[in-house]
Order: structure tokens, then sequence, then C-alpha cells
């Protein structure tokens, strides 16, 4: 029998282990040993948060490291500030980096410095440099990669350098490799190119690029590659109407992740397989991921889990719940800003602008998808606004009565068009099943709701019974019910009241 330890360690066993050590009196020492001496995935950390935020001032001066560890959980709630003053605790790194005058508190302050967003790109350049230059890697659990539906992409957005990773693809696999350590490197190059065909809509050349890189990726045995390029592949085979090739991908990951432990990987790979079910329309798993699964937004909003969160708010557009849609949204927006994720930036733009044209601001809709084609015209992210289908066929021909059309956007309009044929049920929310009610109908709906008699509506409205009770037979055939409250029960499942 194989007693091995797997690490990372899952959540639940991280758990167990601390509890039993602040029971037995030495929480500080096993806290050090499961997080300093030993890897761990950054969801465990993130688990185990409330332990760390329990140390006594005393205690993380003389583990001045556990520093980095309140940096990083700052960072992933969101609160850079916070996360600059943890990382200060260790020192300041001057703009000249320089080994003379470092010691083994500062290599670690840097390192951890190279993952949060709020350094400039200037000095992210001149750290890696540094720590290539005296030989201080590979950096262990570094989370950097162009790639987002995976932990890869970390706290910083490379997304718009895109357009260079072919002309220094020499230096960047060179410093990737030494970095990552190994061939991982090189790899990671691949994907990240292959993220960028993709967005460009060289959807071929992604896919011969990932499905090259694949089995490479599976001799080095990295789970973290492996997931990314294998999610890569499937959203390629998935947005090109490639549905049954690309639904075995989602189970050949999960049986992955069971082998190798690389539980971290769960929550993206659920999101992924819900992501499908929004644009094949099953709109019972997408309500049960809602219900079961998703990560809730009350518990606070883990940034390393964007990919979630994202399709989080395209459930939530699907199943009418656009208040929660909205409010979940913004949160993710004010959380993006600081930290200059632009890709990430751009979906959520995005999806704010769906869910005004949902709920027929016209003007709010055309402000927020401003925003997205401009920085999707400006970074590239072509595919992003595209994949969006029919909604965004139909909001872009809003759009272009407000704002000239041009090239990008035309490119848009078509390759979005191209999405709809395959997938016409994309976030189409429940009521749009059913033949929408005129400005009338729904001003008598409304009131039907509340309660009140056909007499009581037609004096509210100045309208006679008799056309009040016409409109609301054509409310009871457009909702396919025979009855008030069936009509007013259906209203409310569908999101028309």
């Amino acid at each position: 029998m194989n007693n091995e330890i797997i690490y990372p360690r899952s959540e639940e066993e991280v758990l167990l282990i601390l509890a039993t050590a602040k029971k037995e009196g030495h929480l500080l020492e096993i806290i050090f040993d499961e997080f300093v001496k030993k890897p761990f995935s950054m969801p465990v950390l993130w688990g185990c948060r409330a332990y760390f935020y329990g140390l006594k001032k005393e205690e993380l001066s003389a583990h001045p490291v556990l520093f980095t560890h309140l940096a990083l959980l700052s960072a992933m709630d969101g609160d850079l500030s916070q996360a600059k003053a943890y990382v200060q605790f260790m020192g300041k790194t001057p703009r000249l980096v320089k080994m003379d005058t470092y010691d083994m508190m500062d290599i670690c302050r840097i390192k951890t410095e190279l993952v949060m967003p709020y350094i400039s790109d200037a000095m992210f350049f001149r750290i890696v440099s540094f720590l290539i230059e005296e030989n201080l890697v590979p950096v262990m659990g570094l989370t950097l990669s162009a790639c987002r539906p995976s932990i890869l992409n970390g706290f910083r957005d490379f997304t718009r350098y895109g357009k260079y990773l072919k002309k220094s693809k020499d230096e960047i696999t060179e410093a990737a490799c030494r970095l990552y350590g190994g061939s991982v490197g090189q790899k990671v190059y691949e994907i990240m190119l292959a993220e960028w065909y993709y967005q460009n809509n060289n959807c071929f050349e992604a896919l011969i690029l990932v499905t090259g890189t694949i089995p490479l990726i599976e001799q080095e045995k990295d789970m973290r590659c492996l997931f990314v390029a294998l999610a890569l592949q499937m959203k390629i085979l998935l947005v090109n109407g490639q549905t049954k090739a690309a639904r075995p991908l989602v189970e050949k990951i999960r049986k992955r992740i069971q082998i190798t432990g690389w539980d971290e990987l769960t929550s993206s790979l659920n999101a992924i397989e819900c992501l499908g079910a929004c644009y094949d329309g099953r709109l019972q798993d997408v309500e049960r991921w809602l219900d079961e699964i998703a990560p809730d937004e009350n518990k606070g909003i883990f940034m390393m889990d964007m990919y979630a969160w994202m399709v989080k708010v395209r459930c939530y557009i699907q199943t009418g719940k656009y208040m929660a849609a909205y409010v979940l949204t913004h949160q993710l927006i004010a959380l993006l800003i600081p930290g200059r994720r632009y890709m990430d930036l751009c979906e959520c733009y995005m999806l704010s602008a769906i869910i005004y044209y949902k709920m027929k601001n016209m003007e709010g809709m055309c402000e927020e998808l401003s925003k997205a084609i401009a920085l999707a015209k400006r970074c590239g992210y072509i595919r992003l606004l595209a994949d969006t289908g029919n909604c965004m066929v139909q909001m872009l021909a809003i759009y272009q009565k407000e704002y000239e059309e041009d090239s990008f956007i035309s490119e848009i309009k078509e390759l979005a068009y191209s999405v709809g044929t395959y997938f016409p049920d994309y976030l189409k929310s429940p009521y749009e099943y059913y033949e929408p009610l005129t400005q009338m109908e729904e001003k008598v709906f409304r009131l039907m709701a509340q309660g009140l008699s056909n007499d009581d509506i037609a004096r509210q409205l100045g309208k006679k019974t008799g056309t009040v009770k016409f409109h609301s037979c054509n409310i009871f055939r457009k909702l396919q019910v025979p009855t008030r409250q069936e009509a007013v029960e259906r209203g409310r499942e569908i999101g028309l009241l």
C-alpha cells in the first residue's frame, strides 16, 4: 500500500492538522512547517486564512517570512494596500536591486513582490532579471501566465503583452524556463502563445499549438500547465460548435486531478463544465451549479477564483437574476481596477453591458459596451467579446446607431453571429423563451401580481374592464398558463416580476 503523502495537501487535511495543533498549543510551529517548509496551494492558504489572521505580532516578528503569506492573502482578497503594507514589514525594495546588500529575508520579500499586482511592470521585469542573474530560481509556487481559466494566471495580467510573444520568443522562453525550472517554462510560453492566437481569432493555429503541447506537458507531469492546455483546447472546440469533442475533456481533466491530488483546480473545472451548460442552454445544470457548487460572494471574493466568478455572472444572467449579476459584476470591477487586470475588466464591462441590455437600459448598455470595446481593441481581445454570440450581435446592432462601425466591431459582430448559430440559447434568459409582453401588458401584469382585480386595474390605468380582460388573455397565452395565479408564478420564475 502506498502511504506517500501527496503535496500540496488538501484544504480539509491541512485544516484538521491546524485545528489539532491549536488545541495542543503548537500552532505557530505547524503553520511554519505546512506553509514554509512544504509546498501548498493558494486555495488551501485562503481556506486557512483565519489561522494566519489570528497570529500575534510577536509571533510574526519571530517568523517574518509569514508576512509573505499575509500579503498573498490580502492580494487574494483584493486588498492591495494591505498586501503592500505586509510586504513592507520585511523591508523596502530599492529601485536598483543588488545582491551585495540583500539577505534571505530580502529575497523572500522580492519573490513575493514578483506576483503582487501593485508593483509596476518595470519593477517586475527588474526583479525577474535580478533573480535570474543571481541564480535565485526557480521560484517555487510561481503563478504567472496569460491563461485565465486556472490558478496559473496569478495576480498579474500579461495578456496585453500578447503581441510581443512571437517577437521575443527566445527571451521570454528562456526567462520562463529559468523562473519555473526545467522545461516547464517552454510549455508556459506555448500555452500563453496559444491563448494569444485564440483571442486574435487564429483558432486553428491555437489548437495546433496547444494540442501539440499537451503530450509534452503530460510527460513533465505538470498538472497546472496540463489543466490550462486542456481547458483552452476545450474552449476552442466548444465555441466552434464541437461540443461532442469538448465534453470528454472535462472528465479527462477531472481524472487527472483525482490522480495527482491537485484539488485546487476543481473549482475552475466545475466552472468550465457549467459554462458548457450555459452554451447549450441546459438551465437545470446551470441552476444546479449556482445552488450547489458555485462560490459564494457573500463569504468574500477569492481573487484566484476569478474564472468561476465570471461564469457565475453568466449563470445569474441566464437564470434572469439580473440584480444579483449586477452586484457581483461591480464588486469584481472594484477589485480588478487597482490590479490592472485588463482582460478580466474587459469581460466585466461586457457582462455589465449585457445586464443593462437585459434590463432594457440601452443607455447604460452602450456606456459599458464602449468600455469593453475600448479595452478589447487596445489589447486584442477579439474572441472575448465575440464568444458572447447572439447577445453581442443584438447589442452591437443598437450600439452602432450611436457609434460609428469600424473594422474591429465588424469582425466581432461577424464572429459573434457565427457563435450564435451554434448556440442560440446561450445567455438567453428564461423569459426570452416566451413571446414578449407589450408595454401595456407589462403594466397590467404588474398590477395583476399585486392582487388587483380587473376592475381595479382598469380604474388605475384609465381603461375599460374589457380592455384589461383582453390584455389578461394575451398575458395568459404568451406565458402558456390558464389562470392569474399561474401567470404570476410563471412571471416570478422567469424574472418578469
